[in-house]
């Protein structure tokens, strides 16, 4: 199998979710260190415009978005599973609840602290990802967010009380999702306090933080990008026959995640299915690339 590349940041939480995943499945992997804020040159060509983090990268083809990356690792990597006993629904609900909720309530209580270090580079970076907000206002949610922070936190704790993983005895999903919020708080010492106060919830992250991230070996962007350029897509053209929008093969379309970052990525239709749509863009300098994206929280329209 080519090399599983992923373009990530050391300190990208959402990185350390896929991280989780990688070790658990004991997978052999090359990581790529891209910048945290835009301008990424290496890391565009590659994603079409797309600029979240983390990407995952087999040869021409970029799955873009942890929920599809998820998807892929499980599709060559089935055992062990992060759905044990076959509890993906709940897995999954999980995954959008820490994602949406939890990460969003670590944000500010972070961020109240960090405000007044973090660049100004990096402040306008993020207002761009936002629409219209300003990041730099995220800390007045400060005081809300500590209620809810507090609110997932005793509610995992609880959860903890009994069994050492989210699900029951055996890592899942639901452990890497829940664990990288909890992860990020310790960019700051007294955002990190709230978790320190629940004692369940702190043996579940000393466990799962003992993983490690498996069998890492560095690359260089330079050298993913000729990886890309040499490979052809693997994707094989598929499409949907019930797909309720008449999605067809070959159609211009734009794809925009619905939260934040709103980068429309635009190109050919290859692949459309319940859960993927993928589209194939030539890529000065590389040729044809083909990227990957769920469709649970992204927008698909006409280019």
């Amino acid at each position: 199998m080519p090399d599983l590349i992923l373009h990530q940041y050391v300190n990208s939480p959402f990185s350390e979710k896929i991280r989780k995943i990688l070790a658990y499945k004991k997978i052999n992997w090359r990581a790529v260190e891209q910048p945290v804020i835009m301008p990424k040159p290496k890391l565009v060509p590659l994603t079409g415009g797309y600029r979240r983090i983390p990407v995952l990268q087999i040869g021409a083809d970029v799955w873009c978005d942890t929920a599809i990356i998820i998807r892929k690792l499980e599709e060559l990597y089935p055992e062990p599973s992060i759905y044990p006993h076959g509890m993906e629904t709940a897995c999954q609900a999980i995954n959008m609840w820490a994602d949406r909720r939890i990460f969003w309530s670590t944000t500010p209580v972070i961020f109240e602290k960090l405000a007044a270090v973090v660049p100004k580079e990096f402040i306008e970076d993020r207002s761009k990802m936002m629409r219209g907000a300003n990041f730099a206002d995220i800390a007045l949610a400060a005081p809300d967010a500590r209620n809810q922070l507090r609110a997932f936190l005793e509610i995992l704790d609880r959860t903890l009380a009994a069994q050492p993983f989210i699900l029951g005895s055996t890592f899942s999903l639901a452990d890497a999702a829940c664990f990288h919020p909890v992860w990020f708080l310790r960019a700051e010492p007294s955002a990190f306090s709230h978790a320190q106060k629940f004692p369940n919830l702190m043996r579940w992250f000393d466990r799962v933080d003992a993983m490690g991230h498996g069998a890492m070996t560095p690359m260089e962007p330079d050298d993913a990008l000729r990886i890309a350029k040499d490979a052809e897509p693997a994707a094989v053209k598929s499409i949907d026959a019930s797909d309720p929008n008449g999605i067809k093969p070959g159609v211009r379309v734009a794809v925009t995640p619905d939260d934040y970052a709103f980068d429309p990525v635009v190109g050919l239709v290859v692949v459309s299915s319940i859960q993927e749509i993928a589209i194939e863009r030539e890529e000065p300098g590389l040729g044809r690339i083909v990227n990957h994206f769920p469709k649970i929280g992204f927008r698909v329209s006409a280019a």
